[in-house]
C-alpha cells in the first residue's frame, strides 16, 4: 500500500495512495488531508450549490491531475479546462475564478482524504493504523503522489496570508488527525493498545509523517517519508501495542 491523501490514476482507477492523492488516490469522489468523513471514497463529493454533483465531481478530478502537473503556482483556469473531458464553459460557469475553484477542490478535499485514510477491509486497529500510516508515505518512484504533495504544501503557504485556505486546510490537518485517533481509541478500548491518550498521539504521529514528507519533497531527502514509515511501524509494534504476544505472525512481518 502507498500513501495521501488515496490514489487513482488519471483514468480513475486506484493505485493505493491516499493521496494521489482524486491524498491523494481516487477522485475527490466522496476530505481533507477530510475532516475526514466516512464518506464512501468512491461516491461523488457533495453537491455545491449551483454545482451538480456529476460536474463537480469531474472537475475536482481535473483540479487534482492540474495540480499535480503544474504545482498551485503555475496553476491556471486554463489548465484545469485542458484536463476538464466536458465543456469548457461549465468550468468558468461554475468558478468565477482560480480561488474559487480551488476552495471548492480543498472542500472535497476534506471528505475524500480522509474517507480514504479509514478504507480498510479489517476491524484489527492494529493493522489499519498500519493502513493509516502506509498510506500517506510517499513510495519511491511515485512521482504522482509526490507532486501532489508539492501542490498541498503550496495550499499551504498560501492559507498564511488567505483566512479561506487556511481554515479549510486546517479542517484538512484536523480530520487527518481523527481518522488516526479514532483508531487508536478502538485498539485501547479492545486492550490491544496501552492506554494512550488517542488524540495526543495520534497528532505526534501525523505531525511526524508531515514532517518527513516535508523534508523530502521540499528539501530533496529521498526516502524520508518510507523511513518515517519504518520507525511508526516500530513504535506501534513495540510501543503502543499493550501485549506483544497478541500480535500475530502476518502482523508482525508487515
Amino acid at each position: 500500500m502507498s500513501g495521501d491523501p488515496a490514489g487513482q490514476s488519471a483514468d480513475g482507477t486506484a493505485d493505493g495512495s491516499a493521496e494521489t492523492d482524486p491524498d491523494v488516490s481516487d477522485s475527490a469522489g466522496v476530505d481533507p488531508d477530510a475532516g475526514d468523513s466516512a464518506a464512501d471514497p468512491d461516491a461523488a463529493p457533495p453537491e455545491e450549490s449551483g454545482v451538480d454533483a456529476e460536474i463537480r465531481e469531474e472537475i475536482t478530478r481535473a483540479t487534482y491531475r492540474a495540480l499535480c502537473e503544474h504545482g498551485y503556482a503555475n496553476l491556471s483556469m486554463q489548465d484545469v479546462a485542458d484536463e476538464f473531458d466536458k465543456s469548457r464553459s461549465l468550468l468558468y460557469y461554475h468558478y468565477d475564478s482560480r480561488e474559487d475553484l480551488l476552495m471548492a477542490f480543498i472542500d472535497d478535499l476534506v471528505g475524500w482524504i480522509g474517507a480514504r485514510l479509514e478504507e480498510t477491509e479489517t476491524e484489527d486497529p492494529r493493522a489499519r493504523l498500519l493502513e493509516y500510516i502506509d498510506r500517506l508515505t510517499i513510495e519511491p518512484g511515485d512521482e504522482r503522489h509526490r507532486n501532489f504533495i508539492v501542490a498541498l504544501f503550496e495550499l499551504r503557504i498560501q492559507a498564511v496570508h488567505n483566512d479561506a485556505f487556511r481554515g479549510k486546510l486546517a479542517e484538512h490537518y484536523r480530520g487527518n488527525v481523527e481518522a488516526a485517533a479514532r483508531i487508536i481509541e478502538d485498539g485501547v478500548e479492545a486492550g490491544v493498545f496501552r492506554p494512550v491518550d488517542p488524540h495526543d498521539t495520534a497528532e505526534t504521529m501525523y505531525m511526524a509523517i508531515e514532517g518527513s514528507r516535508m523534508y523530502q519533497v521540499v528539501l530533496g531527502a529521498e526516502g524520508a517519508s518510507t523511513r518515517m514509515r519504518e520507525a511508526l511501524v516500530a513504535y506501534v509494534v513495540s510501543d503502543l501495542v499493550d501485549v506483544p504476544g497478541l500480535l500475530d505472525d502476518e502482523f508482525g512481518e508487515e
